[in-house]
C-alpha cells in the first residue's frame, strides 16, 4: 500500500512572505533614493538662488565702487579708459571684472557717457552675475553757494525748477541746452501736447502725459505714477508708484515700485517691477521682471522671471520662463517656447522634450531693482523782492502825493539818494523821464537835473506810471532801449508790461504780467553796448567793469522776479504772509534771461524765453501752468547764464537733489 504525503513541503514554508517583504523594501528603497533625490534637488536649487543673489549684491557693489573710481578721474583719466578692461579685487573672495569700457563725449569736452559691463564672480558660491551701466560724468565746476554781495546763495542749474504743480497742456520744447534740459517738479507734473527735447524729468508727485508725441525724453523719475498716453519714446522711467502706458509710446526701460500696465504697441528692452505686471498692448518686451506676477493677453516677453504666476495668453514665441509658482499655457497645443521653469503647469503641453522644469515651491527666481532713485528736491527758496533792494540801481515807491520816488545806487554820476522821477522843459515842449530832489505839484523839475532815467524827443510820454498800487511800463516809441539798463525794483502789487524795449532787469514786490509789443533782455543778455556804453545814460557800476565790458554780475542774468512778504524771518513766516509771486505771461512773448515766481509762472499763447525758470510756489494757489507753447532756447548762452542763483538763509541748502549734483552719476543700468 502506498502512502502519499499531501501536506507541503517544510521547505516551501515562508516563499509568499519573503516575496511580500522584498517587494515593501524594494518600495522603501525607491522611496528612500526618490526623498535623497528631492532633498538633492531643494538644495542645489536653494543654493543656486542664494548664491545668484549674493552674485548680484557683489555685482551692484561694483557698479557703485567703480562709479567713486570715475569720481576720482581728470578728462586725460576718463578718456584713457576707452577700450580698456579692469579687474577689482573686493574682500571675501570676489572679483569685480569691468569690461567693454566705451567712453562718449557729450555736449563739450568736459561732459562724458561712460559705458561698461561690471561683472561679479563670487568663486566661494561658483556664480557670477553681470551689469551694464551706463554713467553720466561731469566735469564742469559747481556754482560756488558763495556770493560777495548777497552771502550764502542757493543755485539752480536746470532749466525748469517747479515747487508745485505744473500743468503743460501747451506743451515744452528745449533747443540748444544739453544737460541743463532737465524740468524739477516736486508736485505733480502733467501735459497734454507733447515734449520736445527734455533730457529728464524729475518729478515727487504723478507724471501725466498725454496727447502729442514724446521727442528726444530721455529720463522720467517719479516718486509717484507715471502715465503715458502719447506716442514717440522715452529712454527710461523710474517710478515709486505705478507705470502705465496706452497708444503708441514706448519706453527702452522701466522701473517700478509698484504695478506696471504696458497698454502700448511699442518695444520694450526691460521692464522691472517689485510688484505685477500686465501687457495688453501687442508689446513687444525683451526681459520683465516681476517680484510678484506677470500677464500676458497681447503681447510678447523674450525672457519673463516673476516670484509669482505666469499667465502667457497669447501663442507669441517666449524663450525663457522662470515662475515662483504656476506657469499658464496659452493652449495644450502651443510649442513656441525653448525653455520654461515653474513649481507647477496649468494648460500646458505635455512635456516630451524636456523643456518644462519642476521648482520646489518657495523658489525665489525674481530679484526686481524697482525704482532706482527717490527723487528729492530740498527745501524751497526763500523768494523775496526786497532782498535784492541792495543791488538794485533804480528802487521805485510813491510818496504822501502819489508822486513818483526813485532810490539810485551803483549808478555812476549820480550821489546814492531818492530823487522824484519828473518832467522838464526842452524848447517849450515837455519830456518826461529825468531824476531831481525837488519838483513841483505837476512833476516838473525844480532843482538840478541829476541824471537821465527815459531818453524821449519833444513830447510827454510817460513810460512809467503808477495807480492804485500797479505799475505799468508802456512805450509806444519802441524802436530803441525805453529806460536806462540796470536792476529796476517796484514796490506795490502788481507790475505790468506792455509795450517797449529793456534792458534791464525787472523786480516786482508783487506780480508781473507781460505780454504785447515789448522785448526784455535781462542786462547779461543785452550785453555791454547797450547796458555799459550808452553816451545818454548812466552806466550801472555794479553791472559793469567798464564802459565796453560787463561785471557779469548774477543778478543780470535775471529778466523778472516777483514776490515778496512782510515776515521774512524763515520760509514759513514768509509764505504765511506771502504777497504776489505770479508771473503772467500773455500772448505771443519773447524774453531773454531768467524768470523768478516766488509763486507760479502762467503762460499762454506762444511764448518764448532764453532763460531758465523758477516757480517757488510760497503763496496760494501755486499751480503754475503752461497753457501755450513754450520754448526754452539756450542758444548762445552758457550754464553760466542759465544758472538761477538765489539769496538763501544759512540753514538752506543747495536746492538739487543728489541724482542732479554728483559728477560722477547712473543714467541707466540692466542685467545681460
Amino acid at each position: 500500500m502506498t502512502i502519499e504525503n499531501k501536506q507541503i513541503p517544510h521547505t516551501q514554508r515562508g516563499f509568499a512572505t519573503v516575496l511580500v517583504v522584498l517587494l515593501v523594501g524594494l518600495a522603501v528603497a525607491a522611496s528612500a533614493l526618490g526623498t535623497a533625490y528631492y532633498i538633492n534637488t531643494s538644495q542645489k536649487s536653494l543654493i543656486s538662488s542664494h548664491a545668484l543673489t549674493n552674485a548680484q549684491s557683489g555685482a551692484w557693489t561694483g557698479v557703485e565702487i567703480f562709479r567713486k573710481y570715475l569720481n576720482s578721474l581728470d578728462a586725460a583719466g576718463i578718456l584713457s579708459l576707452d577700450g580698456q578692461n579692469l579687474t577689482l579685487n573686493v574682500q571675501d573672495g570676489r572679483e569685480l571684472k569691468v569690461s567693454n569700457i566705451a567712453i562718449q563725449t557729450v555736449t563739450d569736452a568736459e561732459q562724458y557717457r561712460v559705458t561698461a559691463n561690471i561683472q561679479n564672480i563670487s568663486t566661494s558660491s561658483d556664480a557670477s552675475s553681470t551689469i551694464q551701466t551706463v554713467y553720466e560724468v561731469s566735469l564742469v565746476p559747481e556754482s560756488s553757494t558763495e556770493d560777495s554781495d548777497t552771502g550764502n546763495t542757493i543755485s539752480f542749474p536746470s532749466a525748469m525748477n517747479f515747487y508745485g504743480d505744473l500743468d503743460a497742456n501747451g506743451g515744452i520744447s528745449f533747443s540748444n541746452a544739453g544737460d541743463r534740459a532737465v524740468v524739477n517738479v516736486a508736485g505733480d507734473f502733467r501735459t497734454g501736447s507733447g515734449l520736445s527735447g527734455i533730457k529728464e524729468l524729475k518729478v515727487l508727485g504723478d507724471v501725466d502725459i498725454a496727447g502729442g508725441g514724446i521727442t528726444g525724453l530721455e529720463n522720467i523719475y517719479s516718486n509717484g505714477n507715471v502715465t503715458l498716453k502719447a506716442s514717440g519714446t522715452a529712454s527710461l522711467v523710474s517710478a515709486k508708484g505705478k507705470v502705465t502706458t496706452t497708444g503708441s509710446v514706448a519706453v527702452n526701460d522701466i522701473y517700478a515700485d509698484e504695478d506696471v500696465s504696458i497698454g502700448s504697441s511699442g518695444n520694450f528692452n526691460s521692464i522691472d517691477t517689485k510688484a505685477s505686471l500686465s501687457v495688453n498692448g501687442n508689446a513687444n518686451i525683451t526681459k520683465a521682471t516681476a517680484g510678484n506676477k506677470i500677464t500676458v493677453k497681447n503681447g510678447t516677453i523674450s525672457n519673463a522671471l516673476a516670484n509669482s504666476d505666469i499667465e502667457y495668453n497669447v501663442w507669441n514665441e517666449i524663450v525663457v520662463a522662470k515662475s515662483g509658482n504656476i506657469f499658464n499655457c496659452v493652449s495644450k497645443n502651443w510649442n513656441n517656447y525653448k525653455q520654461i521653469s515653474a513649481v507647477g503647469f496649468k494648460s500646458c503641453p505635455d512635456d516630451k522634450s524636456g523643456k518644462f522644469t519642476y521648482l520646489t515651491a518657495g523658489t525665489k527666481v525674481a530679484f526686481p531693482t524697482g525704482a532706482l532713485v527717490t527723487v528729492t528736491m530740498a527745501q524751497k527758496p526763500l523768494i523775496n523782492a526786497l532782498d535784492y533792494e541792495e543791488q538794485a540801481n533804480y528802487v521805485f515807491s510813491v510818496n504822501n502825493n502819489n508822486q513818483i520816488m526813485v532810490y539810485v545806487r551803483n549808478v555812476e554820476g549820480i550821489s546814492e539818494g531818492n530823487y522824484h522821477l519828473g518832467k522838464v522843459n526842452i524848447n517849450y515842449s515837455q519830456s518826461w523821464g529825468y531824476l531831481c530832489k525837488n519838483v513841483d505839484a505837476n512833476n516838473f523839475c525844480t532843482s538840478t537835473v541829476v541824471g537821465n532815467f527815459a531818453k524821449k524827443y519833444g513830447w510827454v510820454n510817460e513810460i512809467i506810471t503808477y495807480s492804485n498800487g500797479v505799475w505799468t511800463l508802456k512805450d509806444t516809441q519802441n524802436t530803441e532801449t525805453s529806460i536806462a539798463s540796470g536792476v529796476l525794483l517796484f514796490k506795490g502789487t502788481s507790475v505790468n508790461l506792455s509795450m517797449g524795449n529793456y534792458a534791464n532787469t525787472i523786480i516786482s514786490t508783487g506780480d508781473i504780467r507781460y505780454g504785447g509789443s515789448i522785448t526784455l533782455k535781462a542786462p547779461n543778455y543785452a550785453g555791454a553796448t547797450v547796458v555799459c556804453g550808452s553816451n545818454y545814460f548812466s552806466r550801472p557800476q555794479n553791472l559793469c567793469s567798464s564802459q565796453s565790458s560787463l561785471s557779469l554780475a548774477s543778478i543780470g542774468n535775471i529778466a523778472l522776479i516777483a514776490g515778496s512778504c512782510t515776515d521774512a524771518s524763515s520760509l514759513e513766516t514768509c509764505s504765511a504772509s506771502y504777497v504776489g509771486g505770479n508771473i503772467k505771461v500773455t500772448a505771443q512773448a519773447s524774453i531773454e534771461g531768467n524768470i523768478i515766481a516766488g509763486n507760479s509762472l502762467d503762460t499762454s499763447g506762444q511764448t518764448v524765453i532764453k532763460g531758465s525758470i523758477l516757480a517757488a510756489a510760497l503763496g496760494a494757489n501755486n499751480q503754475s501752468k503752461m497753457s501755450g507753447s513754450t520754448t526754452i532756447d539756450f542758444n548762445g548762452t552758457t550754464s553760466t547764464d542759465t544758472t538761477i542763483s538765489v539769496p538763501g538763509k544759512e540753514d538752506q541748502e543747495e536746492v538739487e537733489d543728489e541724482t542732479t549734483t554728483q559728477r560722477v552719476r547712473i543714467k541707466w543700468a540692466r542685467y545681460i
